[in-house]
This record gives structure tokens, C-alpha cells and sequence, in this order.
């Protein structure tokens, strides 16, 4: 009787840490006074500086809490029917997600400051094509962080097959942690960009993926660019934050796209549909996309901003000014990466590939 009366008291509290969990921010706003709002977002996309300038400046306090998946920003906004927040920044799918489920608003966009700076590019794509409830950001490119020191030894056209072709990789890799990206990228280098596979193409997939086992060093969803800086790896699959991070401090670490084309992804400024607070989101989402929040936000995370002000005034190499400016010809090559597959196959072919034999 008494283990019973044990299980029954810890489960009970598990219970309660997750209702206040998904509530917590519904009741926590009614504490606050008119000039606050509440902001929802990653760890690692708001600058903490830019955050206090902003509040000593316009006299509008930030209550901050933070999601580590869009996954997580979806549940608890479904949870509470988007009561509690004021401004989140999923990303592109997480938009569209968002918007089906009604959870979001359409913006006045005549409160948005930056149109003329806004890159074109990072408009009017899938998930919200005439940008009626989401305003671009930041963003960043998936590629390959490499050896610069290796890789003139052995001179690599850069390709899909740097990770994937045995008759290419005679080094060690860092590879992805997410079995979404994972399954997509193994897709794209097979077939190129595919909305759904066959049976065939799916067992094709699965084999790719675990003729790359051996060459594998380690399996990373975060800081992959640390196997590249201490020499470990010569090719580390990341997005462009990363490595531009570590390019500042080893001149040996590099970046390269593959030429059939990449992966981008985009992190937008939405408002919940139960916020009333629109003008002052606004003022923040303004404040933001500046010239000087963008210049130290690129100098904290390396994430290319929205909006085209001058490379120098961002204290960009030569490098990512590039990407930053690429073309519409350019943007043609950059997808989004979508399920190819429904959700559980995709988490049991990498299961197989993570812990078990191919046949």
C-alpha cells in the first residue's frame, strides 16, 4: 500500500510539472502590466544586449522564455491555444504548421518598417506564400564545414557524394543527429528533391545510409563544427551558423556548398492570435531587424539576416557576404527540407541505421 501511495504521488507531480509546463505562460501573463510582452523563442537567436537596449530604450519590458524545437513551440501553443505569447520565431514548416492549425495571426504589415531592406529571396515561399502571418528574420544554409588543410591534399569537387559516395569519402565525417534531415539529405543526393518514395527508393535510402556508418566519427545535431576545429573530421554536415563561428577561429575550417544544391531554413517573426499587444511586437520586430541589432546578432550567432544592409556595416568576410547576396538564380538551388516520408518510418529507418544490421 505504501509503494502504491509513492507511485501515485510521483506521478500526480509529474502531472502537475507538465500542466504548468504548457499552462505556466497562459496564467503568467496576467501578471504583467500593459508595456510588457511576452516572447517565446529559441536559446540561441536573441542577442541578450540587443534585449536590454530594447527595454531601456522604449520602456517596454520582455518577459522571455524559450522553446528547443519547433516541435515544443507547436505543442505548448496548441496547448494553449496560443494564450500567453506575443511574438514566437518558428521556422518555415513550423509557420505553416501554425497557420493551419490557426494558431497565428495576420500581421499588419504596415507596422513593418524594413520592407525595402527585406531580401526578396525569403519571400513568398511554401509555408506562407504571400507572408501573411510571417516576416523573415534570419536564416541559414546547410553545407559541409571542411578541412581546408586536407582537402588541398586532395582536391574535392564539392558534392552530395563528400558524405555519401565510398568512391569520394577516405576520411572521417560528422553526420546529422535528425533522421528528417538525415532521410532528405540521403533522398537529394539518390534522387534530388522528391515530394514521396517508393518502397524501392526508401530501401536505397536505408542502404546509403548505412554504407556511410564506418566513415561516421560521430552523429551530431549541435556543434558538429567542434570534430572539424580539433581535426577529428575533414567534412562535418552543418548549417552556415556553425561553422562561420568556428571560421572565425581556425583559419583551416571552410565552407562549401554541394553544386546539385542545398538546404535552407528560415526562422520568422509570428504573432500568436490571441495577442493584443500587435503595435508593441512591432516596435520590437522593427527594433530587431535595425542595422545595429543585425550587426551584433550576426556577430553572436553568424545567422544571415533578413534584411540587405551592407556586408561591412554586418563585419561579414568576403565569404558569407556572398551567400547572404545570393541570387534568385542561386535561391533556385536552396529547398526546404520537408518529410518525405511519414514521420514514424522515417524514426524507425534510423533507428536501423543508428543501432542495428542492414539485413
Amino acid at each position: 500500500m505504501k509503494k502504491f501511495f509513492i507511485r501515485t504521488t510521483v506521478i500526480v507531480i509529474w502531472i502537475a510539472l507538465i500542466f504548468c509546463g504548457l499552462y505556466w505562460p497562459k496564467w503568467k501573463i496576467l501578471k504583467y502590466d500593459d508595456n510588457t510582452i511576452n516572447v517565446f523563442v529559441w536559446g540561441d537567436i536573441l542577442e541578450a544586449s540587443v534585449v536590454a537596449d530594447f527595454e531601456k530604450e522604449t520602456g517596454i519590458k520582455l518577459n522571455l522564455s524559450y522553446y528547443s524545437s519547433n516541435e515544443e513551440l507547436i505543442v505548448k501553443l496548441k496547448a494553449t491555444k496560443g494564450e500567453g505569447y506575443d511574438l514566437i520565431i518558428p521556422s518555415d514548416y513550423a509557420v505553416n504548421i501554425l497557420i493551419k492549425e490557426d494558431l497565428i495571426k495576420a500581421l499588419d504589415k504596415s507596422l513593418f518598417v524594413h520592407w525595402d531592406k527585406v531580401n526578396k529571396n525569403l519571400l513568398g515561399h511554401y509555408y506562407d506564400p504571400d507572408n501573411t502571418y510571417s516576416i523573415p528574420f534570419e536564416w541559414e544554409l546547410f553545407g559541409f564545414g571542411v578541412d581546408k588543410d586536407y582537402f588541398k591534399l586532395h582536391p574535392t569537387p564539392p558534392s552530395w557524394g563528400m558524405i555519401f559516395d565510398p568512391n569520394v569519402v577516405k576520411y572521417k565525417i560528422a553526420m546529422n543527429n535528425d533522421p528528417i534531415e538525415a532521410v532528405e539529405f540521403a533522398s537529394f543526393y539518390l534522387y534530388g528533391m522528391v515530394d514521396n518514395l517508393t518502397p524501392v527508393q526508401t530501401q536505397e535510402i536505408k542502404e546509403v545510409l548505412f554504407q556511410q556508418k564506418p566513415w561516421v566519427a560521430a552523429y551530431v545535431n549541435f556543434r558538429g563544427d567542434y570534430f572539424l576545429a580539433t581535426k577529428n573530421v575533414a567534412v562535418v554536415v552543418a548549417s552556415t551558423s556553425y561553422i562561420w563561428r568556428s571560421k572565425r577561429q581556425f583559419d583551416f575550417v571552410g565552407f562549401v556548398v554541394p553544386k546539385e544544391g542545398s538546404f535552407i531554413t528560415i526562422e520568422s517573426f509570428c504573432i500568436p492570435k490571441p495577442s493584443q499587444k500587435e503595435e508593441l511586437v512591432f516596435k520590437f520586430i522593427n527594433y530587431l531587424s535595425s542595422p545595429k541589432s543585425v550587426a551584433t546578432h550576426f556577430d553572436t550567432f553568424a545567422l544571415f539576416p533578413s534584411t540587405l544592409y551592407a556586408p561591412e556595416i554586418l563585419h561579414m568576410d568576403e565569404e558569407a557576404a556572398k551567400i547572404m547576396l545570393s541570387t534568385e538564380e542561386d535561391f533556385k538551388n536552396y529547398h526546404f527540407i520537408r518529410n518525405v516520408l511519414p514521420e514514424d518510418e522515417t524514426r524507425d529507418i534510423w533507428v536501423e541505421v543508428k543501432n542495428g544490421d542492414l539485413y
